[in-house]
């Protein structure tokens, strides 16, 4: 049940808000030629976007909204205490009234330049970059071709942002040289998503084959009332059954309420 509720919260919820609504293939039935596994292209870079979305500060808020002040991100690491000293429901208030970083080419400082107790300090770009190197990930026009998309030539094909395309050509001799979590991070949004081409294309490809290849896929494992059960429950529904947090919270929690 507890995974069947992930399933319902991930594929009814935060996809649609990420890839847009009515973006996967609906559902078919479990697919025995489906390949469920998950591609080391995904795992390794494409679900590595969200380091592009954090925020520098994370909102606290209390049960009328208003602000407990906001902790800084690097602020917040390794410090349980910001949590056991004002509980979890101001951070879920706050990351549900929160609106997140643009999926681009750029991070926030906090994860870019903070120390782990050393002073060498921590570069997550860095680190995303150089994991995918050790993964022996493909180039980022390898990986277009991969998925069935066309190989670019020129910068100005990825983004139309002249100072990106002169940093990626600082960067890189030619576009065959770019990295795919660079790539995929600067290429242009397509319509209608929050994401480039490529990384649409990677997540469509491997949400669609998790979810058929699955033989125990809450659709196909469960009785039409247990469904209809799951498919009633949100991840405010979650939030709301497990902590002190009440009606303030939207019922949609990865949509920031109207005029925020």
């Amino acid at each position: 049940m507890v995974g069947a509720e992930i399933e319902v919260i991930t594929y009814k919820e935060f996809l649609p808000a990420l890839l847009g609504s009515d973006a996967l293939t609906p559902y078919a039935g479990y697919n025995p030629d489906a390949d469920p596994r998950v591609a080391n292209v995904f795992a390794t870079a494409r679900y590595r976007l969200g380091h592009t979305l954090l925020s520098p500060i994370l909102k606290r808020l209390d049960a009328s909204l208003q602000s407990l002040g906001d902790l800084s991100l690097d602020g917040s690491f390794f410090k349980p205490a910001t949590i056991t000293s004002l509980g979890i429901e101001p951070y879920l208030r706050g990351l549900a009234n929160q609106r997140p970083q643009e999926v681009d080419a750029f991070i926030v400082d906090p994860v870019r330049n903070f120390g782990v107790g050393t002073p060498a300090g921590f570069d997550l770009a860095a680190l995303n970059i150089q994991r995918g190197r050790d993964h022996g990930l493909p180039s980022y026009n390898q990986v277009r071709i991969d998925y069935r998309l066309p190989a670019f030539t020129r910068f100005s094909q990825i983004t139309s942002d002249v100072d990106l395309q002169a940093k990626l050509a600082a960067a890189y001799p030619t576009v065959d040289n770019i990295e795919i979590w660079v790539g995929m991070l600067a290429e242009k949004r397509a319509r209608n998503t929050m994401l480039s081409q490529t990384t649409f294309t990677i997540a469509k490809d491997q949400f669609e084959r998790t979810r058929d290849g699955d033989r125990f896929w809450y659709e196909n494992y469960f009785d039409a009332d247990t469904i209809r059960t799951l498919e009633n429950t949100r991840l405010s529904t979650i939030i709301q059954r497990d902590t002190t947090v009440g009606d303030e919270l939207q019922p949609r929690v990865f949509r920031i309420p109207d005029g925020l």
